[in-house]
């Protein structure tokens, strides 16, 4: 676990030790937008990185995920994959179709790795940052993987 960072995400906020050394001038806190369908743990994520510092929005139904990112531009994107409707994997292609969204980092969640795995190589590429979070998932490991998405995210907005 990361030094400043507790399990129940009530860290000390500023103290992160994957990016200790960095020096990133931020004049807000990352935006992220993060888009699933069970509205406690959408709620979980958004306290516990709320707490952290993050600016969080969430979005319960996947076929607004778009309208919401085109409203208010994120830095990271947090998606569901399984979900009623409109499946992650849709709502990510019709982000990739926007080019405001194209190196928009994009954080996968999903209890299906393995195939999560074979989806995002075929997706991968030099302009395209994608992550993935296995669920379940500890708050440990969200705080680990949006720490570092996010980091990324600020330090290619800065070139």
């Amino acid at each position: 676990m990361p030094a400043g960072h507790s399990k129940l995400c009530g860290g000390v906020r500023g103290q992160h030790t994957m990016a200790a050394d960095l020096t990133v001038s931020v004049t807000s806190a990352p935006r992220i937008l993060v888009v699933d369908d069970t509205p406690a743990l959408l709620d979980l994520i958004r306290k516990c990185l709320e707490e952290e510092g993050y600016n969080v929005r969430t979005c319960l139904e996947s076929r607004n995920a778009v309208q919401m990112a085109q409203e208010d531009l994120p830095d990271v994107i947090m998606l569901d994959v399984v979900m009623p409707e409109v499946s992650g994997w849709e709502v990510l292609a019709m982000l990739r179709t926007d080019q405001a969204f194209r190196r928009t980092p994009v954080i996968v969640c999903t209890a299906y790795v393995a195939e999560a795995m074979g989806r995002l190589a075929e997706l991968k590429g030099p302009d395209q940052h994608l992550g993935l979070l296995p669920k379940p998932f500890e708050l440990e490991e969200l705080l680990e993987v949006v720490e570092s998405v996010a980091t990324a995210a600020l330090s290619q907005t800065q070139t």
